[in-house]
């Protein structure tokens, strides 16, 4: 885990963050020849849910801070109510880059 806390995360700039009828949801593009049918049903993104946690940090994933300095600006705000912190922040930090919303600096590295 303390390998992952240097990470430096950056938001994929082809997503957008947007409130829909009081909630607010990550807006992917589908873009590929096999979204086609997804396109013609649910218009032209995919959405994914950020509860209020999931909303701050995706505007602290700007490509300047570590996953441990968005850590602690969490923890300054949300406090206890945000453990187990560092193990729910690295569990939605990796998710995002599994799918492709978010590119990891130093990730690389530490995979040499």
């Amino acid at each position: 885990m303390e390998n992952h806390l240097k990470l430096i995360p950056k938001r994929n700039e082809g997503i957008e963050l947007k409130k829909i009828k009081g909630k607010y949801y990550l807006l992917i593009p589908m873009t590929s020849k096999l979204d086609f049918l997804a396109r013609k049903l649910h218009g032209d993104h995919r959405r994914i849910e950020l509860d209020e946690i999931g909303v701050f940090v995706w505007g602290l994933c700007d490509g300047t801070r570590t996953i441990e300095q968005i850590g602690k600006k969490v923890k300054e705000k949300f406090g206890e109510s945000a453990e187990p912190l560092y193990e729910r922040l690295i569990t939605f930090i990796l998710e995002l880059y599994k799918r492709n919303l978010i590119l990891l600096g130093g990730w690389d590295e530490q995979r040499d």
